[in-house]
């Protein structure tokens, strides 16, 4: 299994020497046609890969595949992130930017997005001043509730490109773009080849499983997150902790329906989170 990245992947030259047949017109001329139809049947495929995930036109085989990286990747350090409160800086500015933008606050929900309560309540509330002191606690939760899940804060992203054989075992990892830290890129590069050492083959007929293997692009996007399960926490400090949340109006969470578990926002323990992202289908 090769591992590859930008800087141990850089192709050689050749030198050229005069009446080298290459120099010609006619073989320039060819090398510039194959040229130009390489980078055409590359954006042609690029589309396609793409597409195939935007669509939904893939095996169930990817998903699982997901599933698996992040297991792997379950629990990392925090890879020097910065501290809390420029987090919550960060956070501020990007609700500024938001807001510049869309004149909104928060993201513009997508045509298959659900709007938000607070959403729901500006909609019905209009200029109504008990609406509106609802509304706006209902936006700060909303915003309270992104921070802590990580939304909103700053993230790391690796961009890697796996090659698979047709029988699954991973023959190449190349590393397309980095994060800007170090450590995290080699967290990513380290946790992807054990996660995909005993990985069931896929069904020779899925979508993108090819005679000479499977070539997918993912994103690995790494983020500080505050949320806690509440089964973990212990009396004393903790509960005068959620007191102290609830007086204020902050103590929030949230409910996973599969397991049962409660969570709630704890910024006194940050944890770094890895998410997986299919990108590209070849």
């Amino acid at each position: 299994m090769i591992i590859s990245t930008p800087e141990n992947s850089r192709g050689g030259g050749r030198t050229l020497r005069p009446g080298d047949p290459s120099l010609s017109a006619e073989s320039r001329a060819a090398d510039e046609r194959a040229l130009v139809s390489e980078r055409v049947q590359g954006i042609v495929d690029e589309r396609r890969a793409r597409d195939r995930v935007d669509t939904g036109r893939i095996h169930p085989y990817f998903g699982k595949l997901r599933a698996q990286l992040e297991k792997q990747m379950d629990a990392p350090p925090l890879f020097d992130m910065p501290s809390f409160p420029k987090q919550m800086l960060y956070a501020y500015a990007e609700k500024a930017r938001q807001f510049g933008a869309s004149g909104s606050p928060g993201n513009v929900p997508g045509p298959r997005q659900a709007p938000k309560p607070g959403e729901l309540l500006g909609r019905r509330a209009r200029d109504e001043p008990g609406y509106n002191r609802l509304r706006s606690r209902v936006q700060a939760g909303e915003e309270l509730q992104d921070f802590a899940q990580g939304v909103s804060t700053m993230k790391l992203v690796v961009t890697l490109e796996l090659l698979q054989g047709p029988d699954g075992i991973l023959r190449e990892v190349k590393l397309i773009s980095r994060s800007g830290n170090h450590a995290y890129d080699d967290y990513v590069l380290q946790a992807v080849p054990p996660a995909l050492g005993k990985f069931p083959a896929p069904p020779p007929d899925a979508m993108g499983v090819h005679t000479d293997g499977i070539r997918s692009v993912w994103s690995v996007e790494g983020r500080v997150v505050y949320v806690r399960k509440l089964s973990e926490m212990k009396k004393g400090s903790d509960n005068v902790y959620l007191a102290a949340l609830a007086a204020v109006g902050l103590l929030a969470g949230g409910f996973e329906e599969t397991t049962g578990e409660v969570s709630v926002i704890d910024v006194r323990n940050p944890h770094f989170e890895c998410r997986s992202r299919l990108l590209r289908v070849y």
